[in-house]
């Protein structure tokens, strides 16, 4: 009895490693340093992801860290499959990439949507409440007139729990993007 091979989609298999390097210029050299290695040179305004949603989540942290630094985002995205460690000691000494990550085989990318899945549910959780502060603070500033009469004490202590709220949701997305960081810095060696 023969047994059919299970054909895979295009798209479905993912390489053993991808190094993601950020610049706002393409290095002419990045042939020669990554040598045998799969490269892929991307204009970020112009790329709308298809079949690679490591790229998409990856991009997303860069323009968080850009903001975070207050830096203008970068333009070009330069991904390396299956990179070797010389070849990024190399990229790293031409000074041209500033951001580089790098997600390893399949735990690696289970990590990623994982980290990406929670930094996207803080941002929205983030966004319910800035929308539900301004509602209750609404709420405080129409309850000093006269029928309701709130207690101004009752007041300055409502936005003081709002605050404590909002800078327990910002302190857990610094920590999501801290482990983000740290689990996919790329390995020089190997």
């Amino acid at each position: 009895m023969r047994t059919r091979v299970k054909k895979h989609k295009l798209g479905s298999t993912k390489p053993a490693s991808q190094l993601f390097l950020f610049s706002n210029k393409l290095n002419r050299n990045i042939d020669s340093y990554f040598s045998g290695n799969v490269i892929l040179e991307i204009k970020l305004s112009s790329y709308d992801y298809p079949y690679h949603d490591e790229a998409k989540k990856v991009v997303d942290f860069m323009n968080t860290y850009c903001k975070s630094r207050a830096i203008k985002p970068y333009k070009y995205m330069t991904v390396v499959l299956n990179y070797k460690a010389t070849g990024l000691t190399l990229t790293t000494l031409s000074g041209e990439y500033d951001y580089p990550i790098a997600v390893h085989g399949s735990v690696g990318y289970k990590q990623l949507a994982t980290i990406h899945s929670a930094y996207e549910m803080l941002k929205k959780r983030l966004s319910a409440f800035e929308h539900y502060t301004s509602c209750t603070l609404s709420y405080a500033h129409i309850s000093k007139s006269e029928p309701i009469k709130l207690p101004e004490r009752t007041v300055v202590s409502l936005k003081n729990q709002l605050k404590k709220t909002e800078q327990s949701i910002l302190k857990s997305m610094s920590t999501v993007l801290a482990t983000f960081h740290k689990k996919f810095q790329p390995s020089y060696r190997k």
